[in-house]
């Protein structure tokens, strides 16, 4: 990115923010952020003590098109999807479809012969202590695959006893729930979040009409990463699409949701964050799709706990021992969850003590500098 393209990036980001409060603090943050990373387009929901939501957007969603970024920008959001699985097994105990705490071939039958899934539940898939690796290689192309996959599956260790984040483990959460329903993921989620949280533009499948809006994706050498329309094998955990006005919408039902007017989200939102997973060190808790930490870390910028990428350049993840610590619960904690892919990333988290969150989505891959920015525009607002 050249100094006058920066320039006019930056001239628009201060004066062309759709629909936002002014915010110095925020801004400040933004601006930094988007030179030091050579961010396009950023875009930033702020819920407030009073349950205000504000949003913020700087850049441009196509700067090709000369298309800047607004509240109708799509992104994809990736792994932020995992959180809406959550939140739709959460709501699938609350209505008797799903027991949180059954082995999964009860909701698959035709994985009753393999005998290593007989200890993986629902929860252990959405808390990333399945045991299952990150991915299935080679990576199933259709749900045939996937079940194929499940049926040849070992588990180093026994589920519930070491956390190792994993796509596969939260994709099987998409089959799981589609079975306990009898319905498509896509029709539950439209009708238990995004019908009565009154989202907007949040979707698995983007109707064609919306794909203009879609931010154009940068990996992190700046190449670009045109949107895609393919569905990943694994939906439930990297697919879905959505604006920072509905991702705000989201986290604030996380906060608020005792002021929500559906009875059964009410329930099943307080049931999600319960701190089952304990990572040995104190390091954070593991709950359903998200993951709760001492609010000492807001001082640190390292998301969801793994190792990264190994010398090969693969994603590499270190298990982590899990420990029963019913004491975390009672420190000051905030709840967060990164995502990345795409040509994508963002970052959210709040604190539930003081019901203030923040949402960061940026049509480029960055590493852990934008959790530090989404941490440090939570310190800023409180």
């Amino acid at each position: 990115m050249n100094n006058k393209r920066l320039c006019i990036l930056f001239l628009l980001a201060l004066h062309g923010q759709s629909y936002a409060s002014s915010n110095k603090d925020v801004d400040k943050l933004a601006l930094s952020f988007m030179k030091q990373n050579h961010v396009e387009g950023l875009s930033i929901a702020v819920v407030s003590k009073s349950g205000k939501l504000q949003t913020f957007n700087y850049g441009y969603a196509n700067e090709k098109n000369k298309l800047p970024t607004s509240n109708q920008t799509i992104y994809r959001i990736a792994s932020f999807s995992k959180t809406y699985t959550a939140t739709l097994a959460a709501v699938a105990a609350q209505e008797a479809k799903l027991d949180l705490n059954a082995s999964i071939d009860q909701y698959i039958p035709k994985l009753k012969d393999n005998t290593y899934l007989n200890n993986v539940t629902p929860w252990t898939l959405l808390a990333h202590v399945s045991a299952f690796p990150f991915d299935f290689i080679p990576t199933p192309q259709n749900e045939s695959e996937v079940m194929a996959g499940l049926n040849r599956l070992t588990l180093p260790y026994a589920p519930g006893s070491y956390y190792a984040y994993s796509n596969a483990g939260i994709g099987t959460m998409g089959y799981v729930l589609q079975n306990a329903y009898a319905e498509s993921y896509e029709m539950l989620l439209a009708n238990k979040i995004v019908k009565p949280l009154q989202l907007q533009s949040t979707y698995l499948n983007l109707p064609i009409s919306k794909e203009s809006y879609v931010a154009l994706g940068h990996e992190q050498n700046n190449k670009l990463r045109p949107y895609d329309r393919n569905l990943d094998i694994w939906f439930a955990a990297a697919s879905l699409k959505s604006t920072i006005g509905d991702m705000g919408k989201f986290l604030s039902a996380q906060m608020n949701y005792a002021q929500l007017q559906d009875p059964i989200l009410r329930k099943a939102i307080p049931a999600m964050h319960q701190n089952k997973y304990c990572l040995i060190g104190n390091l954070a808790c593991e709950q359903l799709g998200w993951q709760a930490h001492l609010i000492t870390a807001l001082d640190n910028s390292i998301g969801d706990t793994f190792s990264g990428y190994d010398k090969d350049g693969k994603l590499s993840f270190t298990p982590q021992k899990i420990i029963n610590n019913p004491d975390f619960a009672k420190n000051k904690l905030f709840i967060d969850k990164s995502c990345g892919g795409y040509g994508m990333s963002g970052y959210m988290a709040y604190i539930p003590e003081q019901k203030t969150g923040v949402v960061v989505l940026l049509n480029k891959s960055v590493g852990d500098a934008r959790i530090k920015l989404g941490r440090d525009i939570l310190k800023v607002i409180n």
